[in-house]
């Protein structure tokens, strides 16, 4: 028996198979469509016995092929049939994930194990957006009891990932017909700027006028001698993210 370093994630063996099968499909549409010449085969069914040990790795079935005479070995019964286009829009919801929204696992860091994450893939929640909809409609229970996480543990989880995050902060110049000589505006992009309260923006401890605030961008008006140091979002009493930055050198123009 290995260390379950050398099997493979059973789902990794099934997409490799699938892949390969959609391979010779392609090949067959190539060779009757483009090359106008007949099919000779068309594969509908197919199923598949193999010997292998199967393996528990921190909750991931691993599937390692048995060698020859190795005993003590399971058979592992594969049967794979076709598909249609209509039963795949039938079956399979697609997922409506905003393509700006982190992971669970970007979000969350390591607020949460290898182990607890995948538990909650488990139940179907692979985002923050996905887990904030389950605890606010009062089913953190149930989801505790699926992905054998403790509630408390879910709302330690949500709050981290609910917090500011700043990737990027960038002058915006000033519309024209404003005076001339006004300092540029400041974009942030980021997430979770939105919060329980009005958003603060600070920049080395002064607060700063907020224009715009969206969950995804801020849009602040500092004054001339706050376009370097710290900057401060703030949406709530846990929620707080900080940025170093210093823009002074690229705005020597701008005056």
């Amino acid at each position: 028996m290995s260390n379950g370093d050398a099997g493979v994630p059973i789902e990794q063996f099934i997409q490799a198979l699938q892949t390969q099968l959609d391979r010779a499909q392609s090949a067959m549409a190539l060779k009757a469509e483009n090359l106008d010449l007949p099919l000779t085969f068309a594969v509908k069914d197919l199923s598949l016995d193999l010997r292998t040990h199967i393996e528990v790795v921190r909750s991931e079935v691993r599937i390692r092929p048995a060698g020859p005479g190795e005993k003590d070995a399971s058979t592992l019964h594969l049967a794979l049939t076709t598909i249609t286009r209509p039963m795949i829009k039938e079956n399979a919801k697609p997922l409506s994930i905003d393509t700006d929204e982190p992971s669970l696992k970007e979000a969350v860091g390591d607020g949460l194990t290898d182990e607890e994450q995948k538990r909650l893939e488990w139940a179907g929640i692979h985002t923050v957006s996905q887990l904030r909809r389950l605890s606010g409609s009062g089913a953190g229970k149930e989801v505790e009891r699926v992905a054998d996480l403790p509630v408390d543990r879910l709302r330690q989880a949500l709050a981290r990932a609910s917090r500011p995050f700043m990737s990027r902060i960038e002058p915006v110049p000033q519309e024209s017909g404003d005076e001339s000589g006004a300092p540029p505006l400041l974009r942030i992009r980021g997430r979770n700027f939105l919060g329980e309260r009005p958003t603060r923006v600070s920049i080395g401890g002064q607060p700063v006028s907020v224009l715009k605030a969206s969950e995804h961008e801020l849009l602040i008006a500092p004054m001339a001698h706050q376009f370097a140091g710290t900057l401060a979002v703030e949406t709530g009493p846990d929620g707080k993210a900080e940025m170093a930055f210093d823009l002074e050198p690229s705005l020597g123009g701008t005056s």
